[in-house]
């Protein structure tokens, strides 16, 4: 593999709370014709058609391939007999092609990713809080030569020890990292190991992970980590107080705003909302533009190509300002330490609030509550595909370890990402799952819910936190919380944020 000398230095983006078992910031699914030889080619080793991705893409277009295309083509529709006959014979080339060209390994064939012989020790470095114990101690039992070194860190300590070590050529054998702006650096720089077709086919990442986790993971296109977690984020709402009003769970934007007003009407906060650091606010802008863009243009403004100075990210701040000014939001949010809006939704203060599934464990669960009282809800953004705001959390692999090194901790990733062992430890280890097919406890309902999204193809974009290098992750925050204390218009806030962008892609890198 070619190594990249250059290292690019990019102060990733600081990690916002802390939930639950972790410490961290804060589509559908490709249809196949139902032909055993289109299954079987794309399941050994040919790239896989790119989706809809998250925030915070900068992928190159993927090179077009006849398997993709015919492999995405609705099995139900129906064909005219002259198009049909060209389509089988594309379909003949394509798969002649598809196994002429892409010709796996013997243990990709039998589904066993390769196994080092001899006794072998990796580094891994990974949050202190994470309980990793349980899955190593599972691995080792697996494969007794083989032995995880655990490095622990804090969430901010992992960061610095990152960006060090990357500066200094010398890293772990594998660590735990984020994605987005959190990874691309090392990914950049060649630290990162690539994960090329081949390899996901040999150690099971293309069968066992799933397509919304393997988007959100993929930079410029490529994969450089295996997904562990997926953490969406959207609206949950207290039931009892949506009985109390007898409001049902609104489905689109338009109902969301109506439940809003009725909530104000009754002397309810609509959302609690911690926005001193404004990262909590940002979810909230977030969606906005998800609304008022879509998807596509919302995927554009992260991978720098669209305008924030565009009409529709004007209309989705111009939003986010009457909200304010309408009171949809508890009294003097913009300066509430975050920790402090999840109180206002178990004293009845607050209806709603914008927030992932560590809410489940670290907050209600720890305060004695009942988590079948608040409910998770998909952010209705009346956009299709239906994507809520989410991130991934991976573990990377040193491109420059030593072979068995290299093989041992692929293994270690593969294995804790194999269905029966994620299912295994789901409760003690942590979700959602980005392992298909693996759902949490029905002791989670929040958790449990929003793993069912994802299992059924639902989308995620990344935040802006994570979408935007750090330069312009400032930005945004700026002018958002400058357009909530009046001291921008909408205009003058899109206007600004472009600006920085102009200048960050005119700064040479």
């Amino acid at each position: 593999m070619k190594l990249v000398d250059k290292i690019v230095q990019r102060e990733p983006q600081p990690n916002k709370e802390s939930f639950g078992i972790k410490c961290a910031q804060k589509n559908e699914t490709h249809p196949r014709l139902s032909t055993d030889v289109l299954v079987k080619i794309s399941q050994n080793g040919t790239n896989k058609p790119m989706r809809s991705r998250g925030a915070g893409t900068r992928a190159a277009a993927t090179p077009w391939n006849p398997i993709h295309f015919l492999t995405s083509l609705n099995p139900t529709s129906e064909i005219p007999p002259m198009k049909s006959a060209i389509l089988r014979s594309l379909l003949a080339a394509a798969t002649f092609t598809g196994f002429a060209c892409s010709t796996p390994s013997a243990s990709a064939q039998d589904n066993k990713p390769p196994v080092p012989s001899g006794n072998v020790t990796f580094s891994f470095w990974g949050i202190a809080t994470t309980p990793w114990r349980v899955m190593i101690d599972d691995y080792q039992k697996a494969y007794p030569n083989l032995k995880v070194n655990w490095t622990k860190y804090s969430t901010d300590e992992i960061k610095q020890a990152l960006r060090v070590s990357s500066a200094a050529g010398k890293m772990g054998d594998a660590w735990y990292n984020w994605g987005g702006t959190l990874a691309s650096p090392y990914d950049d720089a060649g630290q990162a190991l690539e994960l090329t077709p081949q390899l996901q086919a040999e150690y099971g990442v293309d069968r066992n992970i799933l397509p919304s986790a393997l988007d959100l993971a993929r930079h410029n296109g490529k994969l450089y980590g295996v997904p562990i977690w997926v953490r969406p984020m959207t609206i949950i709402y207290k039931k009892s107080l949506f009985d109390k009003y007898g409001l049902t769970a609104p489905k689109t934007f338009d109902e969301l705003e109506k439940v809003c007003e009725t909530l104000k009407s009754k002397g309810i906060a609509p959302f609690a909302c911690g926005g001193k650091f404004s990262w909590m606010t940002m979810r909230f802008t977030d969606f906005l533009i998800e609304h008022f863009a879509g998807p596509a243009m919302h995927d554009k403004l992260f991978s720098l190509e669209a305008s924030y100075n565009s009409p529709e990210v004007i209309k989705a701040f111009a939003k986010l300002k009457e909200w304010v000014t309408k009171g949809y939001f508890n009294d003097g949010f913009i300066s509430l330490d975050p920790n402090q809006a999840d109180p206002l939704l178990f004293q009845d203060k607050a209806a709603m609030i914008f927030d992932g599934p560590w809410i489940e464990d670290q907050h209600i669960i720890a305060a004695h509550l009942d988590p079948k009282n608040y409910i998770p809800i998909i952010a209705p953004a009346d956009q299709t595909p239906v994507r809520v705001s989410g991130f991934q959390e991976q573990v990377q692999v040193w491109s420059k370890s030593k072979e068995d090194q290299q093989k041992a901790a692929l293994l270690f990733a593969a294995f804790i990402t194999t269905p029966d062992v994620a299912q295994r430890h789901i409760a003690e280890f942590g979700s959602p799952s980005a392992v298909v097919g693996v759902l949490p406890p029905p002791d989670r309902p929040i958790a449990l819910e929003m793993a069912k999204w994802l299992q059924r193809g639902v989308g995620l974009y990344l935040p802006t936190d994570q979408a935007l290098p750090q330069e312009l992750v400032n930005a945004f925050w700026q002018a958002q919380d400058s357009l909530v204390l009046g001291t921008l218009t909408p205009e003058a806030a899109c206007a600004q944020i472009q600006k920085a962008v102009d200048q960050y892609k005119g700064t040479p890198k």
